[in-house]
């Protein structure tokens, strides 16, 4: 799936929530590249006190932990009282032994603690 279905998918999701938000992957003309605000942030949203650094993938779920994991800005970012969660979606049938399938999000909290990140296990919504 493309990171911009992926960004798309997450939006919907997120203008269902009522957060503001904000798109700040963006493509660099110069590299031919799609650049991610800090090198892990596709949206930014903002949820009463809450500000929330979504990573929005498809099946390439652990590219996007492992590229988390290396990056020297998230700890800061956590350390900071923000958030950041990875958002994967995968499709699903419907019913069992049906054909009509359905989008699905897994939601993933990045912490920090004593420097250390750690993953929350995806809960299937």
């Amino acid at each position: 799936m493309s990171q911009t279905k992926s960004i798309q998918r997450s939006l919907k999701l997120i203008k269902e929530y009522g957060w503001l938000y904000w798109i700040t992957e963006k493509w660099n003309h110069y590299t031919k590249r799609r650049e991610d605000l800090y090198n892990f942030c596709d949206i930014l949203c903002l949820e009463g006190k809450r500000t929330i650094a979504i990573q929005a993938c498809g099946s390439d779920y652990q590219a996007h932990v492992i590229k988390i994991m290396e990056n020297e800005y998230v700890i800061p970012w956590l350390e900071a009282g923000n958030e950041l969660q990875v958002w994967s979606f995968r499709q699903y049938l419907k019913k069992r032994g049906g054909k009509a399938k359905e989008w699905r999000v897994n939601k993933t909290d990045v912490f920090s603690v004593k420097g250390e990140l750690y993953f929350e296990d995806p809960e299937e919504l």
